[in-house]
């Protein structure tokens, strides 16, 4: 991987940093997530250049796409609520502002159903505010359920080849399984061997998802034998795990020391290890470019990695 750009992104308001980012293919727009000024910032990736930000977003952590519906989604931690926009050529236009768990933070979409789960993170200081996971039908932004879950929520997928949501349990460290057509039960736990559960991703082919866990390992769970390995040793503590499918490679964001872990899939191996800077702890794929956009939170940059076959 190579430095293409940085590209100048706005600074914080206060001691801060940027979290989840998401691509849109269609109108080559990237989306991260700034919680310290309450917005999205919004980068053309063709030109490489700042656009603008969405505002009015208090403590947004969560940044979701879903480039078939043309759906925007943000979890809007400061204010316990999921903001659904709809994309268009010219820029986004908001259509629904939702409530949510409390401390809502990652997401996922099944397409097909127009449903999104946003995974709430709680408080443990209050009683009344347990991990949850909310339901929403993002054509119409009615909540479709809610259920507690068994502890600290992460991050969140929806695997299309089992139909179903997958969400990541800090502690009892384990991934947890919600059928898309049950939206009312968790149905499967699987155990993971190792501490703090964080970035979640599915293979390519279908039968495997992987797990960042704080402990420093890369998890692979076989979804249909139910079986947990540990695959890999990670820099650090990572936050982040985004795949390019096109390509079959995993990155992992890990911000201390600050870099990114880089996998092949086909077949499983380490790839490569490459420099970001302290706290970036977030990254996001454009597959179109074969680019890895890493967010720099000391100098308020989207580092752009080109990643092309060797």
């Amino acid at each position: 991987m190579r430095e293409l750009a940085r590209i100048p992104l706005p600074p914080h308001a206060a001691d801060g940093e940027f979290d989840h980012a998401a691509v849109d293919p269609v109108n080559d727009r990237l989306y991260v997530a700034h919680p310290s000024v309450d917005a999205v910032e919004i980068v053309d990736l063709h030109a490489r250049r700042h656009l603008g930000s969405l505002p009015g977003l208090r403590g947004v952590a969560g940044v979701w796409v879903d480039a078939p519906s043309r759906h925007l989604f943000t979890s809007n931690r400061g204010e316990d609520t999921v903001s659904i926009f709809r994309l268009e050529e010219g820029g986004s236009r908001e259509l629904f502002r939702s409530p949510t768990g409390v401390r809502p933070n990652g997401m996922a979409f099944d397409t097909a159903r127009s449903t999104l789960l946003v995974a709430g993170v709680g408080d443990a200081t209050r009683a009344d505010a347990p991990p949850t996971l909310s339901f929403i039908d993002a054509r119409s932004g009615r909540p479709l359920g809610r259920l507690t879950a068994p502890g600290r929520t992460r991050w969140a997928i929806f695997h299309p080849p089992t139909d179903a949501f997958y969400v990541n349990i800090a502690a009892p460290a384990s991934v947890i399984a919600i059928r898309a057509g049950e939206l009312d039960r968790i149905s499967r736990t699987y155990p993971i061997p190792a501490m703090g559960p964080h970035g979640l991703e599915q293979d390519p082919r279908g039968d495997l998802l992987y797990c960042a866990c704080d402990a420093g390992v890369l998890v692979a769970l076989d979804l249909d034998r139910g079986s947990p390995r540990v695959v890999a040793r990670l820099s650090g503590p990572p936050d982040v795990l985004w795949l390019n499918r096109a390509r079959s490679r995993l990155y992992a964001a890990i911000g201390e020391p600050g870099l990114v872990d880089v996998f092949d899939l086909d077949p499983f191996r380490p790839s490569e290890k490459v420099v970001t800077a302290a706290d970036a702890h977030t990254l996001t794929v454009d597959e179109r470019r074969d680019e890895v956009h890493v967010f720099l939170p000391g100098s308020h940059e989207d580092l752009v990695l080109e990643d092309r076959p060797r």
